[in-house]
């Protein structure tokens, strides 16, 4: 909730994930899915955007069925103990308050 006089907090969803570059060494890549004014949708969405990449791992067969690990920042997806995709959810520096 903000205060009287303070800005809005805005949320960001990101994609973290674990990728192979064309030289077979692992890399990562980040995506920004968007702000949102609420943390609820931005959760939603990262909840959504976890699904939707799961689902797209399980149709190929070829590593199996990753498992969607809820974090205090948002979801987790985990082909055994490796996470290869993170959808984090952050609020934006630029609307957080400075300490006086």
């Amino acid at each position: 909730m903000a205060l009287s006089g303070d800005t809005p907090s805005m949320f960001t969803v990101i994609q973290f994930s674990l990728e192979t570059a064309p030289d077979s060494t692992p890399r990562q890549r980040s995506t920004n899915w968007g702000s949102y004014r609420s943390v609820e949708e931005a959760f939603i969405n990262a909840r959504c955007l976890a699904n939707e990449t799961r689902s797209r791992i399980q149709e190929t067969g070829a590593f199996g069925s990753p498992a969607i690990i809820d974090t205090e920042w948002g979801y987790d997806l985990r082909l055994g103990p490796l996470t290869v995709h993170r959808f984090w959810v952050h609020e934006s520096i630029s609307s957080q308050r400075l300490l006086k």
